[in-house]
């Protein structure tokens, strides 16, 4: 399953980079939210090779929803970050994780325009380009760069606005780069202390969640119960400002 999901977000990644400059064909499947053509070429691309080695799998993808099939489901976003490919802003990627009993056991993140890999099996750690990713060490939320993201309703969009009201004076900074799997990938790497989401789908965020859990972070629910793919709302942290967070969003 590592070696089809590698295979899938670094072809579909050599695709998005060779269209990136290109004029896209953008469609709005909500007021907020895009797809182009190169969404749909990419998620063709990647539902082939995974039904190609693993045809009795279960596949839940942004723009085809979900097929059922076995306990193993692949949780695929084809891009990552479609308003930014739509811009030719590079912060984008291709996720893919896949989940057993509903909790993220691989995950592969490809962000072509910077060509960092980034791969995490359960219980075996994190890595980027084959070096070993750990989580930043400041224990202050203060201290902390935090990113966001949220689900596109008008329901979460207000919701989002209160949080960012909360949580802006306290941070460093708290801002966002558009590409759920870029800023999870980061909090792994320790670029980042943090990313928050509330509402977000589980293609947004379940490559994410294992890489920031294997990099030593912490991942959770609003109220602090452990995350899985049911879970809309998200706090994924280094782990040393993690209480913090909670204490703050659980009333969010």
């Amino acid at each position: 399953m590592k070696k089809v999901a590698i295979q899938a977000v670094k072809s579909s990644g050599r695709l998005a980079k060779n269209n990136f400059f290109k004029q896209h064909e953008v469609k709005l499947k909500t007021p907020r939210d895009l797809v182009t053509e190169i969404d749909i070429a990419s998620e063709k691309n990647i539902i082939h090779l995974i039904k190609k080695s693993f045809p009795d799998h279960a596949i839940l993808s942004e723009e085809s929803g979900k097929q059922s099939g076995s306990e193993y489901l692949w949780i695929v976003d084809p891009i990552d970050g479609t308003t930014n490919y739509s811009i030719k802003n590079p912060f984008f990627d291709i996720a893919i994780a896949v989940a057993k009993d509903d909790e993220p056991v691989l995950a592969a993140v490809y962000a072509p325009m910077i060509d960092e890999l980034f791969i995490a099996e359960q219980g075996k750690g994190a890595f980027m380009n084959g070096k070993r990713l750990h989580v930043s060490r400041e224990n202050k939320l203060s201290d902390s760069l935090v990113v966001y993201c949220h689900y596109s309703s008008r329901k979460e969009v207000e919701r989002v606005t209160r949080i960012f009201a909360k949580l802006k004076p306290l941070c460093r900074d708290f801002n966002r780069l558009r590409a759920a799997g870029v800023e999870l990938s980061f909090v792994a790497a320790g670029r980042i202390g943090a990313y928050v989401s509330n509402g977000t789908q589980a293609w947004d965020i379940a490559a994410g969640a294992l890489l920031v859990r294997e990099a030593g972070g912490s991942v959770t629910d609003f109220s602090g119960n452990d995350w899985d793919i049911t879970k809309n709302d998200m706090i994924a942290s280094n782990g040393k400002i993690h209480r913090e967070l909670v204490s703050i969003l659980k009333r969010m």
